[in-house]
């Protein structure tokens, strides 16, 4: 392992520690400083929608700054948005904040810093030892979000044994928030050159209209900008919210079922290069996909909160196998000096699809129509799933001389 993959991997953990712990959290603290559904869920909206900007900004700017810088800045971006969170109640400030920060926390699987990592970790990976790589940053991920569940049990101590309120014992967790951020960026200063493109800066394409691929980047980026749609109408801030209005439970028990959601992640992520080697790619992408889909149908539906969170958990089962396969995909259906404009426009997409999902969820439950965003979700995924099946079934990789393996 190269010192780059390992300082990718360890960022990647402690970024996802970060959205780990603030997406438990924020909803119920946003509530609690006195924002009403609607509020939050136009503030989470302007999270989307800042790191859609940013993930452009990225992509356009790849001619510019090197990887290095990209990934330092963006991480200390974030620093700055914490420090609002924790200073100020103010919603216009709190705007700014979540604009710059990701509030949202739903960011695992798109955001500039995803679109860098993929780039990055193709130009040090070959095709075979690809999906391997893609699934230990995932794994980081899932290790990362299950750590920074499990600091929410902070702020349950300060509350239930020195009495602290919700607001005071929730600013521990964005101090904590902040840190983790600050860390991260320091471990980025560790990047070598060797993440950066051998492509020449004038021959790297940054414009999709213009490449030989752009049918398949189009295609593919409007298909994850569904899926991310749909995503982005339950992503984990109103799970976490959707627990506690619904069946009574406390940030602490909350956390506890995510934790042991991360660790079937983990499993599935484990499994999936070993999946995509015997069902290949596409089909690992799909079916795994549906399983869990249809799980969050009916989650939605059920009364009962054991069955509701062990219908939840059995979905974290499946419902992160796609993505370390999903990455691998995108980088092998086109030539390498396109990889940096696939990984920015399909990146974008996502971005694009979801930032106004989480404010229709927000309009929806000031409404009390909470079920309806997760069945919602559930059949766009599905028609997703089958889309992307019927669209790339027959789609041949690239052949790619592949530069010095891991």
């Amino acid at each position: 392992m190269t010192q780059s993959l390992f300082a990718i991997y360890l960022g990647r953990g402690m970024r996802d520690m970060g959205r780990g712990l603030i997406a438990i959290f924020i909803a119920i603290y946003l509530t609690a400083i006195g924002l009403s559904m609607p509020q939050v869920g136009l503030l989470l909206t302007l999270s989307l929608l800042g790191g859609f900007l940013l993930s452009l900004m990225a992509m356009s700017g790849a001619r510019y700054l090197p990887r290095k810088i990209w990934f330092v800045c963006l991480t200390f971006v974030t620093c700055i948005a914490g420090c609002i969170l924790f200073l100020s109640d103010n919603i216009w400030f709190l705007g700014i904040g979540s604009f710059l920060g990701s509030y949202a926390a739903s960011g695992m699987h798109w955001g500039p810093t995803v679109q860098l990592e993929q780039v990055s970790i193709t130009e040090i990976t070959s095709e075979k030892t690809r999906p391997r790589v893609f699934s230990n940053l995932n794994i980081a991920s899932a290790v990362g979000r299950a750590i920074g569940s499990a600091l929410v049990g902070i702020a349950t101590y300060l509350i239930g044994v020195h009495d602290w309120s919700i607001i005071d014992a929730y600013k521990v967790l964005i101090f904590i928030y902040v840190g983790i951020n600050l860390i991260n960026g320091i471990i980025y200063l560790f990047l070598t050159k060797e993440i950066e493109s051998n492509v020449p800066k004038n021959e790297l394409i940054v414009n999709p209209i213009i490449t030989k691929s752009r049918r398949k980047i189009l295609k593919l980026s409007g298909l994850f900008g569904l899926d991310s749609f749909a995503g982005g109408l339950i992503f984990d801030s109103f799970v976490a919210f959707w627990m506690f209005q619904k069946f009574g439970m406390n940030e602490g028990l909350i956390g506890i079922i995510f934790i042991t959601t991360q660790m079937c992640n983990l499993l599935s992520l484990w499994l999936s290069p070993y999946v995509a080697r015997k069902i290949g790619l596409l089909n690992t992408i799909v079916w795994t996909q549906v399983i869990a889909s249809l799980c969050l149908i009916f989650f939605a539906l059920v009364g009962s909160p054991i069955l509701a969170i062990t219908l939840w958990m059995f979905r974290g089962l499946f419902d992160e196998m796609d993505v370390p396969a999903r990455q691998s995909y995108m980088m092998i259906i086109i030539p390498e000096n396109e990889r940096n404009v696939m990984s920015g426009t399909t990146n974008l997409g996502r971005g694009l699809g979801r930032f106004p999902s989480s404010y229709i969820t927000g309009l929806l439950w000031s409404g009390s129509l909470t079920i309806f965003p997760w069945v919602s979700a559930g059949i766009l995924k599905l028609l997703y799933d089958f889309t992307i099946y019927t669209t790339f079934r027959k789609e041949q990789p690239v052949t790619i001389k592949p530069k010095p393996t891991t």
